[in-house]
């Protein structure tokens, strides 16, 4: 829901200040990318077709749920153009995120700025995340938000 609410005001709102979206996608189960996979493939098209490429950086992480039949069938498509288990542009990662290396780069590539982290899902990340906004912080400020269902 906050990935639409973005993307919609970015639309409607000439004063909006977003200006690029990192989004995070963690699952143990390959279907869970299903449905949101339709959510980010008609982004993709409409960020296209808007000229707007870098707004939107997406990565997917699988976390388990592969077996060695799977992972032959996705290294034999590892030269494709779209993702073997997604069909999306962006290729799956497998594992977790190297949330220093990702928080590090962020803050390298948007010096001196604010940033939104939003999260969704299990306490113990959320808790990992907000240290990490705050161990990170410096010349880039992160600002931790959280949701819950």
């Amino acid at each position: 829901s906050v990935l639409k609410s973005m993307w919609y005001k970015n639309q409607t709102v000439s004063h909006m200040k977003l200006t690029k979206v990192y989004l995070y996608v963690i699952s143990p189960e390959m279907r869970s990318f299903e449905w949101f996979g339709d959510l980010l493939k008609k982004l993709e098209v409409q960020i296209s077709e808007q000229g707007k490429q870098g707004l939107l950086e997406y990565q997917l992480y699988l976390t388990r749920g592969w077996d060695d039949d799977k992972a032959q069938r996705i290294a034999a498509h590892e030269g494709d153009d779209v993702d073997y288990v997604t069909g999306l542009q962006a290729k799956t990662n497998y594992g977790r995120p190297n949330w220093d290396q990702q928080f590090r780069g962020i803050a390298d590539k948007h010096p001196g700025t604010s940033v939104g982290v939003f999260f969704c899902g299990p306490q113990i990340l959320s808790r990992d995340l907000h240290k990490k906004c705050n161990q990170y912080t410096g010349g880039t400020k992160f600002f931790y938000n959280k949701e819950n269902f």
